[in-house]
């Protein structure tokens, strides 16, 4: 054990290694702070960790494709601030259209630029296009005016970024479909529109145009990318930050509560009984349990307890992972977003990468019916990390591909046969129930991939699906909502948490921040609580070029670097006594 593993106080813990954590942690650990980061997985990352399956297969979980990735983007502004930027590689989609979306006898490419984009959507419907001039307009505006570190984290900010969207400020905070309504849009266009709404675990009928708006900007205004070796690589690079600039990592480690004493966060106890003292904890754990759980509702205010049980969460997410025997390095660089049928644009109410129709009426439903009809409609994400990334060797035995599938369900034990007691010890997975449903589902988003591969369906080496009570169990997140709290009207921009909390000492990073979910939005979260801790605006100073961690300390990752096997380490080998990343080159 080394010395840090025997000291039972620290400057800063931190908990829970998603990106929100890995990064606040890496960055006070580079700032100077002895950091201690806590994670229950086995694994570094959260829902950007990838997995791997005999013989060659690894699927991404949650790193699909990212956007503002070029030149002083956001994240390699980042990372650059880190010492990490040429550990990076940012892996070009097609500029053309890095989403396409599918539908019934129909496809639309969404391109990098605003003009293309609203080409390709009057050649679409080209009936709508004075409608889709007035929408594409707006969004533009409002898009073009968001500064992505600072817009949405203040009232302040909030009015300069409506004063600069000019026209279309009032349509800031507005719900999509009364845009999409006012345009005079019909509701087929309102769906295609719509669809891509799922990516950030919300159904536009409450999502803000501002969301919608800065979704877009991110990647028709900046392009699409996908870092070369997949999502990983952020846990194995945050992660050798924090270990070569003196801190600690634990893996298999459970915070059993944040220790309060005079209304401040003093350190946490763990499973088991230890106790750590810190000076600050940063809690990137799911934010419901963070105040119901970790801290307790006896040490908040009541007003604090009605909004944390007031928050709505976002739609959990159904992951589906298939290998399937073909070779896609002809095809596109896109993602799909797969529409099945246009049952649900026969009305405004259906405006949603998700049948609202459909999931309302759910829970009246046998769990049968309900799959059945699920597997039939619902639209689905879809991508194919081997056609990303081909240099992957893990990624796909030669000749076929790993695609993963994505869709968003509601969180209901009931509809899966099981019930919440089952899915928190894990007995829910061996049943027949269970399991059914599981086939029916995954064989209804198979469906979404052949739309796309025709032949796919017969050629399947590789299946697995993940459920929203897969998602709870592995995070521990509130109904296995991974994009933390519902970026919808009441819930955007400055109505959302910042680091700082009602308890002196006590800090949040993550999803459920103002800087909004999503792979950038976390990783932005952790900068900002990161700079709460430190007394700096780490944020600002990383902009204007300052490299704060010492990239001396860091290793040179050789083509062979394995990130997966790195982030599985890392919290084994930073017990070992003076690590250096120089001195034991094995973890990477």
């Amino acid at each position: 054990m080394s010395n840090h593993s025997l000291n039972t106080s620290w400057d800063v813990v931190v908990i829970g290694a998603g990106l929100g954590g890995l990064t606040s942690a890496a960055y006070c650990a580079a700032a100077g702070k002895k950091t201690l980061l806590l994670e229950s997985y086995s694994v570094l990352g959260g829902c950007s960790h990838v997995f791997r399956r005999k013989p060659n297969w690894e699927f991404d979980v949650g790193v699909h494709y990212m956007g503002d990735c070029g030149e002083n983007g956001e994240v390699p502004n980042l990372l650059r601030g880190l010492g990490l930027d040429d550990k990076f590689t940012w892996l070009p989609l097609d500029q053309k259209g890095f989403d396409t979306i599918v539908g019934p006898d129909f496809e639309l490419k969404t391109p990098y630029g605003w003009d293309n984009y609203l080409n390709n959507l009057i050649e679409a419907f080209p009936k709508e296009e004075k409608g889709l001039r007035r929408f594409v307009s707006v969004v533009s505006k409002i898009g073009k005016s968001i500064d992505f570190g600072k817009s949405l984290s203040s009232p302040a900010e909030m009015a300069k970024m409506a004063a600069k969207s000019g026209f279309a400020a009032p349509w800031i905070m507005a719900p999509l479909p009364s845009l999409v309504l006012a345009c005079g849009l019909s509701p087929k266009v309102g769906l295609t529109l719509s669809v891509q709404c799922g990516a950030l675990a919300t159904s536009p009928l409450v999502m803000p145009v501002v969301m919608y708006a800065g979704f877009l900007q991110t990647f028709v205004g900046r392009g699409g990318w996908y870092p070369k070796g997949g999502g990983q690589m952020f846990a194995a690079a945050f992660g050798e930050v924090v270990l070569s600039h003196g801190g600690e990592i634990r893996t298999d480690t459970k915070v059993e509560c944040i220790l309060i004493e005079n209304g401040q966060a003093v350190g946490v106890r763990l499973e088991g009984g230890e106790v750590i003292k810190a000076k600050a904890i940063i809690s990137n754990a799911d934010i419901k349990r963070t105040y119901r759980d970790l801290v307790g509702y006896e040490h908040l205010p009541k007003s604090m307890v009605r909004k944390n049980e007031n928050w709505k969460m976002s739609w959990p997410l159904i992951n589906t992972f298939f290998g399937i025997e073909m070779d896609l390095s002809d095809t596109p660089n896109t993602n799909y977003y797969v529409i099945p049928n246009w049952d649900a644009a026969k009305s405004y109410l259906s405006l949603a990468g998700i049948n609202s129709r459909m999931l309302a009426k759910a829970h009246n439903r046998s769990p049968l019916d309900w799959a059945t009809d699920f597997a039939k409609n619902q639209p689905a994400y879809l991508q194919s990390s081997t056609r990303r990334d081909p240099s992957n060797i893990h990624s796909a035995p030669k000749g076929h591909a790993a695609i993963e599938v994505q869709t968003l369900a509601p969180f209901s034990p009931k509809l899966w046969g099981i019930t919440e007691k089952q899915i928190m010890s894990g007995d829910y997975r061996e049943l027949s129930s269970y399991q059914e449903i599981k086939d029916i589902v995954t064989e209804g988003l198979l469906q979404r991939v052949e739309q796309v591969y025709p032949g796919a369906a017969s050629k399947v080496k590789v299946s697995e699906l993940g459920t929203p009570a897969t998602q709870q169990r592995y995070t521990l997140s509130s109904g296995g909502a991974a994009y933390g709290i519902e970026p919808r009207v009441t819930q955007a921009g400055p109505f959302r948490p910042g680091n700082h909390t009602v308890i002196k000492g006590l800090y949040l990073a993550g999803s459920s921040t103002k800087w909004g979910p999503g792979t950038a939005g976390s990783m932005v979260s952790g900068v900002f609580a990161a700079g709460a801790v430190v007394g700096r605006d780490l944020h600002s100073e990383v902009r204007a070029g300052k490299v704060i961690a010492d990239k001396s300390l860091l290793s040179k990752w050789g083509d062979d670097f394995d990130p997966l096997k790195a982030s599985i380490k890392m919290g084994r080998q930073s017990r070992k006594k003076d690590y250096t990343a120089q001195n034991d080159l094995s973890i990477f």
